[in-house]
Order: C-alpha cells, then sequence, then structure tokens
C-alpha cells in the first residue's frame, strides 16, 4: 500500500484521472437503474419508478444501512428522466451535463404516499396521463376533444374523485379522450394552464371549466354536449334522401312497441367511436310505422350495409371489428418494396386492439392495412425495432418504410399514412449505414434527422421534414434514425443534441441549424447542392478576385447581376489570409466593379452584421439608376420636368431608409428598361401608376406631367 502511494502521490494529474475513470465507471445508467429502455416515455418512467419506490423505500428496508444513499439515487434518476430538458442534457453528456441545472434528489416522500397517493392514475388504460412533453402536442394544437383532470396527489378531494372519473373515462371511451395531470410533478404545466385549485377539470378545445357536480352522470352528460358528431333522426320526409347513393353503412335503432332502443346519448356515442366507418340514425316506429312496416322491424338496433337498408338486409346489431392482416411476406421486402403501400400496426396480444384504429380501412382508400401480434411475430417485430405499443409503420411500395411517431388516433395516423405513401423518407438503423447505403460513404445525397421521440422539437419536426422531402423526389433521399433505440449508431457519428439533421452530399456531411420549417430546409439543400457562395482559396482568389473583369464585383450577395460571393477559411488558407492582411474575424471586403487587383476594395465597418444591413452598404458601391438630388435640383429638374419623377426622401441616419435603398434601386432599374424597350413617353393625357410594396406598407405614386402625388396605403 505505501509503495502504491508513494507512486500516485506526486502525480496529482494522473490521480485525479484515475479518480475520474473510477467516477465514471461506477456511475449508474439512470434507465438501468429504474429499469426501463432509452426509449421510455414519461408514463413507463413514472411507472417503474412507483413500482422501485414501494419496494426500495427506507421504510421498508430498515435494516439496510445503505437503503437511504440508494433511494437518494433512485429518486434523482426519475426526476431527471421525467423531466425534458433534464432528459436531453443527460441523454447527451451524462450526468456531467447536469451539473449546473439540477440541484434536486436530496429528499423523498413516505412510503404511504408512493403506495397511495403516487400517480392516481398510471394504471388506467382509460386515462391518458399527461405531461408537458405531450400536452402541446396531444391536446393544444389539436381539435379533438379532451375532459382533463389536474389534480395533486395531496389532495383528499381529488383522491375522493378518482373512482367517479375512471367510471367517466369508462363510459367514455372512444367517444372522447379523457386525461390527466398530477400537478405535483408537472407544476409548470398547471402553472401554464393556470391551475389553482384541486380538482380543476377542463375541456378542451374550449377551455372550459367544469363547475358542475362530480358524479359520474353530470359529468358525463356535460362531456356529451361537446361531442359533435351526428346522429341522423330518420323519418318519411329524409329518409329516402338519406338512405339513397349511400358510401357508408348504417346503425339504425328502431323504437317501438314490445322491444327496446338505444338512449340518444347512447347513440351519440356510438356515432363518435364510429366516426368515419358508419352512419348512427334513429327511427320511431310509432311515427313512421309505414316505413318500419316496410323494413319489416317494430324494434331494435340493426346494422345495414352501404346501400342495403333494405327489408331483410338488416343484422342485429353485430360486430364491426375490422379484418385483422397479418403479412410476414411484407416485412421480408421492407428495402426493396411490394406491389402497395402497407399500414402496419403493431400490437402484443389483444389488449390493444383499440376500436379506435378500426377506422383506419374506410379512411384510407388504396393503402392496404395490416395487424401484426408481436408475441406470435417477434422476430419480425425486432427486425423493425418495434418495442413499444401499439406501434404503426408504413411499408413503402417504392423500398423502406417510415414509423409512426405522433399522436395515437385514428385521424392522425391516418394523415401520416397518406402523407408519406407519396414520399421517400425511410426509417434507418445501422445495417443502411453498414452497407455504405446510406451516410457520409454513400454514393449519394442523403438528408438524415437523428432525433429522440421524446423530445418536442424533433416531433415537430418530423412533419416539416416530411414536406421537405416532397420537393426533391428521388435527387435527395431522406432518411430518419430515432437515436433511443440506435444509440451506437448515433454516437458513432456524433450525435449530441437533438433533432440534429445532416445533409451527407456524398462525403461532405453539412449540418442543418436553421427553422424547423420545410422552407428553410428546402432552401438549405438548394444552397448546399448549388452554393451561392464560392469557396475562395490560395489556388483561386488571384484569377478569381485580383484578376476579376473590370464589371465583376465580389461581396456576399445572392441573385443579383455581376455580383460574386464569396468566402475564405483563414484556418485553413491561413497564408493567403495574411498576404491580404486580413487580421480579424469576420472580415467582409467589397471589391467593386470598375476596378482590377485585389488592392482596390472597401472594409465593411458597420454594427450590424443582418443580411440587409450588409445589402444596403453593398449597394452604395453599385452603377445606379438613381440620381442623388441637390437643394437646387428639385425644382428645375424635377417639378419643371416634362416626364415623371419617382423621388425617395431620406435620412442618411436612418436604418429603415437605408434597407429601403436596394429595393428602390431595382425599381429604377425596372423603370429604366420599361422606357428602353417600349420608348416610353409621357404625354400630357397620360398618368403613372406605381406601386411600391416593402416590408412594411404598400405606397401608390401617381404621376402626370405636371403633377406629382402620393398616396398611402394599408399596412401589411
Amino acid at each position: 500500500m505505501s509503495r502504491l502511494t508513494m507512486i500516485l502521490v506526486p502525480d496529482w494529474s494522473n490521480l485525479i484521472l484515475l479518480l475520474s475513470i473510477f467516477t465514471v465507471i461506477l456511475a449508474e445508467d439512470f434507465y438501468e437503474l429504474l429499469g426501463v429502455s432509452n426509449s421510455a416515455s414519461t408514463k413507463e418512467i413514472r411507472k417503474a419508478f412507483k413500482k422501485l419506490a414501494i419496494t426500495k423505500h427506507p421504510d421498508k428496508n430498515k435494516d439496510d444501512p445503505d437503503a437511504h444513499e440508494n433511494f437518494l439515487r433512485i429518486t434523482k434518476a426519475y426526476e431527471v428522466l421525467k423531466d425534458d430538458e433534464l432528459r436531453k442534457k443527460y441523454d447527451t453528456h451524462g450526468e456531467e451535463g447536469l451539473r449546473d441545472d439540477y440541484h434536486g434528489g436530496g429528499q423523498y416522500q413516505s412510503w404511504k404516499f408512493y403506495n397511495e397517493e403516487f400517480g392516481i392514475y398510471d394504471e388506467d388504460n382509460e386515462i391518458i396521463t399527461l405531461s408537458r412533453a405531450d400536452f402541446e402536442q396531444s391536446v393544444e394544437n389539436t381539435d379533438d376533444i379532451w375532459f382533463v383532470n389536474f389534480y395533486s396527489p395531496h389532495c383528499s378531494h381529488c383522491h375522493e374523485l378518482a373512482p367517479t372519473w375512471r367510471e367517466v373515462a369508462r363510459e367514455l371511451e372512444g367517444v372522447i379522450r379523457i386525461g390527466a395531470v398530477n400537478c405535483e410533478d408537472d407544476w409548470q404545466l398547471c402553472r401554464m394552464q393556470r391551475i389553482h385549485s384541486y380538482p380543476s377539470l377542463i375541456m378542451y378545445p374550449a377551455r372550459e371549466k367544469y363547475h358542475g357536480t362530480r358524479s359520474q352522470k353530470e359529468m358525463v352528460k356535460y362531456a356529451l354536449k361537446q361531442v359533435t358528431a351526428k346522429v341522423i333522426d330518420l323519418w318519411s320526409g329524409n329518409f329516402d334522401n338519406n338512405i339513397k347513393d349511400s358510401s357508408k353503412p348504417w346503425l339504425i335503432t328502431f323504437c317501438g312497441d314490445g322491444g327496446d332502443c338505444l338512449k340518444k346519448s347512447t347513440c351519440i356515442k356510438l356515432s363518435a367511436i364510429l366516426e368515419e366507418l358508419v352512419y348512427v340514425g334513429t327511427m320511431s316506429c310509432h311515427s313512421n310505422d309505414d316505413l318500419c312496416e316496410k323494413l319489416g322491424l317494430e324494434h331494435g338496433t340493426y346494422f345495414f350495409e352501404a346501400g342495403m337498408v333494405k327489408k331483410g338486409k338488416g343484422l342485429e346489431i353485430t360486430s364491426l371489428v375490422a379484418q385483422d392482416i397479418a403479412k410476414q411476406n411484407i416485412l421480408k421486402n421492407l428495402k426493396t418494396g411490394q406491389e402497395d403501400d402497407w399500414l402496419i400496426h403493431f400490437v402484443e396480444g389483444e389488449d390493444h386492439q383499440d376500436i379506435e384504429f378500426r377506422k383506419l380501412k374506410a379512411m384510407l382508400e388504396g393503402i392496404k392495412i395490416g395487424r401484426v401480434d408481436c408475441r406470435v411475430m417477434r422476430t419480425e417485430c425486432n427486425s423493425v425495432h418495434v418495442h413499444s405499443f401499439p406501434s404503426f409503420i408504413l411499408v413503402k411500395e417504392t423500398g423502406g418504410y417510415e414509423i409512426y411517431y405522433g399522436r395515437m388516433t385514428a385521424h392522425d395516423v391516418a394523415a401520416f399514412a397518406r402523407d408519406s405513401a407519396g414520399i421517400k423518407v425511410e426509417s434507418l438503423d445501422p445495417s443502411d449505414f453498414d452497407n455504405q447505403r446510406v451516410g457520409p460513404n454513400s454514393k449519394e445525397p442523403w438528408f438524415i434527422d437523428f432525433f429522440a421521440p421524446w423530445c418536442p422539437p424533433c416531433m415537430r419536426l418530423l412533419p416539416e421534414f416530411r414536406k421537405a422531402a416532397k420537393n426533391f423526389g428521388n435527387v435527395i433521399h431522406f432518411g430518419t434514425v430515432d437515436c433511443t433505440i440506435h444509440q451506437q449508431l448515433c454516437r458513432m457519428y456524433n450525435i449530441r443534441s437533438y433533432p440534429t439533421t445532416i445533409l451527407y452530399n456524398r462525403s461532405v456531411p453539412h449540418q442543418y441549424h436553421g427553422h424547423h420549417s420545410a422552407s428553410n430546409m428546402v432552401e438549405f439543400i438548394q444552397d448546399t447542392l448549388s452554393p451561392p457562395v464560392i469557396i475562395l482559396n490560395d489556388n483561386n482568389f488571384d484569377e478569381l478576385v485580383t484578376h476579376k473583369e473590370q464589371d465583376v464585383v465580389w461581396l456576399m450577395l445572392k441573385n443579383t447581376k455581376n455580383i460574386k460571393v464569396g468566402q475564405v477559411d483563414c484556418q485553413e488558407h491561413s497564408y493567403l489570409c495574411q498576404r491580404q492582411h486580413v487580421n480579424s474575424y469576420p472580415s467582409m471586403r467589397l471589391f467593386p466593379s470598375g476596378t482590377t487587383g485585389s488592392g482596390s476594395h472597401h472594409i465593411y465597418n458597420g454594427w450590424h452584421r443582418d443580411a440587409e444591413s450588409l445589402r444596403a452598404w453593398a449597394f452604395e458601391f453599385l452603377p445606379s439608376k438613381v440620381e442623388a438630388l441637390g437643394q437646387g435640383d428639385f425644382q428645375r429638374k424635377v417639378l419643371n420636368s416634362q416626364r415623371p419623377w419617382l423621388v425617395d426622401f431620406y435620412a442618411p441616419w436612418c436604418g429603415h431608409c437605408q434597407v429601403f435603398k436596394p429595393e428602390f434601386e431595382k425599381v429604377a432599374e425596372v423603370i429604366f428598361c420599361y422606357i428602353l424597350i417600349n420608348n416610353f413617353m409621357l404625354s400630357p393625357d397620360i398618368t403613372l401608376q406605381l406601386y411600391i410594396v416593402t416590408r412594411h406598407n404598400i405606397t401608390l405614386y401617381v404621376a402626370t406631367r405636371h403633377n406629382f402625388t402620393t398616396l398611402h396605403y394599408h399596412q401589411t
């Protein structure tokens, strides 16, 4: 021991390094600590923590001297992974990335709290536990009807309401969406929703607070008033028009003597649940006995196929379960394609075969629907990395497949399938990179989005990514990589934050840093493939700049005639920058027209480095069709002129004036060209009207030979 000490102590840097290594080795993975996967949802993380809290709590392990420290570690793991921002930093940088942002984990609740009060609705399949991560996407940005219970586990009234809330959820399953928010866990979300008392029951999208009695009957009655699903009352005056040429089946309840018919509330529920699948109608055989007699019915509820509302064709209440299909050969042809687009619904047993998804067949004409039970076909599910249920993938006719990550509603899944079927966006895995089909070693360009499903910005980017793909067809391949599933792959490509989107133009990667919109991504790809900026170096600088033609201008401008755009990397080409006496960065120079050689240039020394300011500065050195007027010129040249004048009155210190100047130059050039082409000269009876459209307003200039009027139009 003393010999070992003598070796280590003098070299403190080695000691610190060794301690750091041991710290990393001993650090526990938060996901492993809670027993969840890296792709676990917030609800799965909370359920796992609750299970551990009940078994590992120090109150239940009083003989274990390490119980307190171990439980603090579990608590810290939970508090980090339940928070989107902290989880993102932990996934990217490990515990080291939490040093400045996380200060919790030092205390915990009693065992009774975790056993009886923590996460009241976590075990209820009919109630969706919402968090800040999914509230915006699932509730606020949709037209879906939600009835949400904001509660605190410390609130006795919340616990009293819980059994009734579960009954409400069961009765309204498939009709509207029932949610719950734990305000103890997600206090920021509750504060944003202006929740001041518990429980608070809010109806969305109306954002209306429920003030009625908290009985199952009254809450269901209130909720059904929000449902817009139609129930058609059939009678002799409208029967033929509704039934004739009907494109969907009918479910009709007949009310008459000798039997029961469905209540109006039940019909509303059925109409909401079976929306897009069938029409729901009611008929009173007391007041429409001739119709009922024509159909051979007196009472009861019957199902009629489309166009078959006829005597003897009705089936008394029967299952409307859509056909279940599991085609193994579809999954075998993922990369090469097959005859049709297939939307595959992955389930695990019968529990996930939600009636909500039985609407998909009617909503997706031209796309085949299939279901795969992963308990039976585990190998096939693993091949497409499906580990959570329910899941959907679209297997494309053109080859490849795309995994769906959005909200699990029939409308959202159908919208994804229709959108994805027409474009080449693929979900990628390590095998695609290994065979060099994808990535920096590919012979074709790929635009790849590396993301995490729990990251809200990532989920907002995916639809825009898909829109961008529509603009390029087969020119650019688009792919996505789920970094929660393919962690090693993302680490290999140095992905440190989500989303990270990279264009691999053969061997050169170009990372996208712009706004998460399709138009910005399209512009980025176009600029990368056809750069508006010319890369200058030791080999081409003299040829292109020093020996430029006299009418060529070099500056950072795009799509302007005779103006070249260039940039020099002074780290890579230090000799060139030294030769040009460039000593600070960024250094912007304009090499004007009418000169040769690199010595004639102007240096930009303005404070503002935005595109508009640079553009305005550049136009100072360009040939101009605009004449500068002095004090004595206005009367002589303008007012006494036989031709119309368009005059810009400005102040040199006015920033907006400087930004407008290039636009005014464009107007002058357009008018000058028009006059040249048409030999335009104003006669006394001609009036010239010119609309100038800027970012802030529209101005109409009216000119005759002897008069000049300015009319201001509305703000835009």
